[in-house]
């Protein structure tokens, strides 16, 4: 598998589609790859779709429309798609939804359901396959009619998204499910039609979708079967890109690495800058924040723990149990914290940067805790522990424009939960 985490280039023109010698198959694929530009999370998401007038529920099982329009938009843009992992978010697997990356897929969703060429969804659902004196009937719909349209996007180096149809009925519609289809091999002699997908079911691989002659649905690689599919209206939409330059899962975390640190539970970076806290019973230090955006303000250096530089310098492998600082690039000050010094909107423990240049305390300290232990990898997630007082560096969705700059409170919490786990972004 190619490593997923490269930058990803703007879609370039492919070469033309690839007939035989006797023109009756082609193949065409452009250059979209689920490893790269999918998420690397599943479709475990669930949603309440609508309520019918009997009182029946239907639901959604998962976000795949708002997957596969989001993945689109990033490869459209030419941006990296965030490549967070489902063992970030265990046991859930997928971003909560009090993290933007969930909510971006949420609202995407229901973009999804909101085009015109939605509505088949619904329609498609209460016809039959076969055709009738009035309609062709869901087969012939998908092959006369939609086949064609994935062909000529294709041929034109886009990526469509396609709405599947597998429910005969309005309560089952949250069956029915959404791909990206970006690659073709028709063959006219025997009607054999194969299309490549990415799958947000399936994350990382390629799904084919197949009907073969006679055949009237469609068996995918990874065990469904479909009634039809049908090229859903699409409008790119500019995504929110926090870095260019996300590294490899497996890169080690190492004391002299200037990173970029993401709250998993939220996804917003750890952050600083030249504020000093004013709340009641403030230490009057530098502000430490959770910014839901992306600068240079964002940028710590690992470094030894405090008084232990010569021992330990740069280039040493970082490992669950290790003692290090966070020293913030651009004002040159420690993560820090302190007892007696309540964080602004909590009254948990205040987190500041303090010192100078190098100089500081022990409260400077941090232990990292690496989920499941052995080496810290940029792929992890880990807690940060301050040595001194034993509270887990910590966010939450709560922010003030006056107290916190309108950003998100970051604290020492005296507890144990998910809020408490960070992984890394971007490493330079």
């Amino acid at each position: 598998m190619p490593d997923p985490h490269p930058p990803v280039p703007s879609p370039s023109p492919l070469p033309p589609p690839v007939p035989t010698d006797d023109d009756t198959r082609a193949q065409h694929r452009v250059d979209f790859n689920p490893a790269v530009h999918g998420f690397a999370f599943p479709n475990a998401f669930v949603d309440e779709l609508i309520t019918l007038p009997n009182g029946t529920t239907i639901t959604t099982a998962g976000r795949c429309g708002g997957m596969s329009y989001a993945a689109l938009d990033y490869f459209v843009s030419g941006r990296p798609v965030p490549r967070w992992s489902a063992d970030l978010y265990a046991p859930d697997r997928v971003p909560p939804d009090e993290n933007w990356l969930a909510k971006y897929v949420h609202d995407r969703q229901l973009q999804s359901f909101l085009t015109g060429s939605a509505t088949k969804f619904l329609t498609w659902t209460l016809h039959s396959d076969d055709e009738t004196w009035v309609f062709k009937g869901v087969s012939r719909w998908t092959k006369e009619e939609e086949v064609p349209r994935v062909v000529a996007s294709v041929d034109a180096g886009r990526p469509v998204v396609l709405g599947l149809v597998v429910a005969r009925s309005l309560a089952k519609v949250g069956d029915n499910h959404q791909v990206v289809a970006y690659g073709y091999d028709v063959d006219r002699a025997t009607g054999r039609v194969a299309l490549q997908v990415y799958d947000p079911n399936s994350p990382g691989r390629e799904v084919v979708f197949t009907s073969e002659p006679g055949q009237k649905d469609w068996s995918a690689s990874n065990g469904r079967r479909w009634r039809g599919f049908f090229v859903q209206d699409y409008t790119p939409k500019p995504p929110r890109v926090l870095t260019r330059t996300a590294p490899s899962r497996d890169r080690q975390v190492s004391t002299g690495d200037v990173v970029k640190l993401s709250h998993v539970w939220t996804g917003r970076s750890l952050h600083s800058h030249g504020l000093a806290w004013t709340h009641a019973g403030t230490s009057g230090q530098q502000q430490v924040t959770a910014f839901d955006g992306s600068d240079d303000n964002d940028l710590w250096r690992l470094a030894a723990p405090h008084g232990n530089a010569a021992a330990v310098g740069d280039g040493h492998a970082l490992r669950h149990g290790d003692v290090l600082r966070l020293r913030h690039v651009e004002t040159g000050r420690n993560l820090h914290s302190h007892r007696g010094f309540p964080s602004p909107l909590t009254g948990q423990q205040e987190v500041t940067a303090f010192g100078r240049d190098g100089v500081g305390d022990g409260g400077d300290d941090w232990r990292v805790e690496v989920d499941g232990g052995g080496r810290w990898r940029a792929g992890s997630r880990v807690r940060l522990v301050h040595v001194a007082t034993g509270v887990a560096l910590h966010s939450h969705r709560r922010s003030d424009p006056q107290l916190t700059a309108g950003q998100q409170e970051v604290t020492g919490f005296t507890g144990r939960d998910g809020n408490d786990w960070w992984t890394v972004l971007e490493v330079r």
